[in-house]
């Protein structure tokens, strides 16, 4: 028998006497027979993650974006943060992560369990809100001292660049940490709603020990599973299972039929199907391209604009056009198989980069415009950033080549010791490219603009890279 804290002891009842049990106790047994030592094991790696990543913020966060900050004028670049829409753009920039949290929490949520706990201790009649408190709260910790560190790295840099004030550090500590403690309880909120079922409104959102509660074991075994096979899949080198395991049914457009006609318009058509079945893509490819395009308008038509800023303008667009490309990465899960249009994979792969690549270019090209018109541009500035633009379009094109068909992980990544910096380092070689050629493409347009060709080249580059990987993953894999 169980009761929780602040009820009254058992009594003896016609001679019987009722043991009494707290949960806490049950939960202590649990934690040892089922878990053993990896429980503490599990709290101080959480500790030594968190460690490592404050000394990282400290050694590298913090100058680098004190030296970049340092490179700019603090007045100008003051009245620039502080315009509508710069504004308009961070408010953009959290309500998206917002949103994308809530919606995580319905593949993965922050409360996920072992199995194993999940079947002997999370299916017993124990409070369900302390069976999952540990997971929760380390989900919770995470996610506030993730928001925290971030701020503070970016604010104390504001503040020692002298583009802030002195208390721009702690101010903005604050305001991320609160992002952090919302995002978190967004992605459990996300989590509870995964599950149908009534008592899922804005209640649960506000009082943590309710939602905690509502959580369905089986909808928690769901969440186990998918972290296992992602994460097995992500170890492994196949993304392919990975995207399958976290593919939503399709729910829009059921109805619609593709039309036929002749190869190459039939693929465009496909992938502009596929983006009205399943409308969360093309809505991300939006949120990520519009912000990132917003970025890139404002650092390539402002000569005293930081480089970082490019950088981050081409994170943010390498993801949008990844949204929008989901065709690209179909064709490269089954490169190899013959053709059912009678296409060649070089005419498959020019058909597929049409929807993403029309899409960013007119993004930018709304975002370039709008630069133009709110802020002072030097007139001499327009046409290399318009064609700065048109050179980083086609590296994104490139990149996302890259990234598809970047085959099989090395035999490096299988090491125990440099095994997963190796692996870690394929799946983000294809970013680095982009984020490397393309920073530095700017910064040669910047400083002349008659060195338009030469970014142009390295764009190229880059686009030939990615094609001479297509070449090679179909002869490997040609039946």
């Amino acid at each position: 028998m169980t009761r929780a804290h602040g009820q009254p002891p058992a009594r003896a009842t016609s001679g019987v006497v009722t043991a009494e049990i707290d949960d806490d106790d049950l939960l202590g047994q649990a934690d040892w027979v089922v878990g053993g030592d990896a429980v503490r094991q599990g709290r101080r790696q959480a500790w030594y993650a968190g460690y490592v990543a404050l000394l990282s913020a400290s050694a590298y966060g913090f100058p680098l974006a004190q030296a970049v900050l340092r490179t700019t004028d603090p007045q100008w670049l003051r009245a620039q943060l502080g315009s509508p829409v710069a504004l308009g753009t961070l408010t953009a920039g959290v309500v998206g992560v917002l949103w994308g949290l809530y919606r995580a929490g319905g593949y993965r949520g922050p409360v996920v369990p072992p199995l194993p706990w999940i079947d002997h201790v999370v299916a017993t009649p124990i409070d369900r809100a302390r069976s999952v408190r540990r997971w929760w709260r380390l989900s919770l910790g995470g996610s506030v001292f993730a928001g925290a560190l971030a701020g503070a790295t970016l604010g104390a840099g504001f503040a020692f660049a002298g583009v802030g004030s002195w208390y721009a550090a702690g101010l903005a500590t604050v305001a991320t940490a609160g992002v952090g403690r919302v995002g978190a309880a967004l992605w459990l909120w996300g989590q509870v709603r995964s599950w149908p079922g009534p008592g899922h409104g804005v209640r649960v959102l506000v009082s943590t020990p309710s939602a905690l509660r509502a959580l369905h074991v089986d909808a928690l075994r769901t969440h186990a599973a998918n972290t296992s096979t992602v994460s097995g899949s992500v170890l492994a080198g196949n993304l392919r299972t990975a995207r399958l395991q976290l593919a939503r049914p399709v729910r829009h457009a059921r109805q619609a039929r593709l039309r036929a006609g002749r190869p190459i318009p039939v693929l465009v058509r496909r992938d502009l199907l596929g983006l009205r079945r399943v409308p969360g893509s093309w809505w991300a490819g939006l949120f990520f391209t519009a912000l990132g395009s917003t970025v890139l308008g404002w650092a390539l038509t402002q000569p005293a604009a930081p480089a970082l800023s490019v950088t981050v303008g081409l994170l943010l667009a390498y993801l949008g056009y990844g949204s929008w490309a989901e065709g690209l990465r179909l064709q490269a899960d089954n490169v190899g198989t013959p053709s059912l249009l009678g296409t060649s994979p070089r005419e498959e792969v020019a058909a597929h980069l049409v929807v993403p690549t029309t899409l960013t270019s007119v993004t930018l090209a709304v975002a370039l415009l709008v630069a133009a018109l709110t802020g002072s541009v030097p007139p001499a500035s327009v046409g290399p950033a318009v064609g700065t633009a048109t050179t980083l379009v086609a590296l994104l094109a490139g990149g996302h080549l890259l990234a598809a068909f970047r085959g099989s992980p090395p035999a490096l990544s299988l090491r125990p010791g440099s095994g997963p910096m190796m692996l870690v380092a394929w799946y983000a070689r294809a970013g680095l490219v982009v984020l490397v050629v393309g920073t530095v493409a700017a910064a040669l347009v910047r400083s002349s603009p008659t060195s338009l060709p030469w970014a142009a080249a390295l764009s190229a580059a880059v686009v030939a890279w990615g094609l001479s990987q297509v070449d090679r993953l179909a002869s490997e894999h040609r039946v």
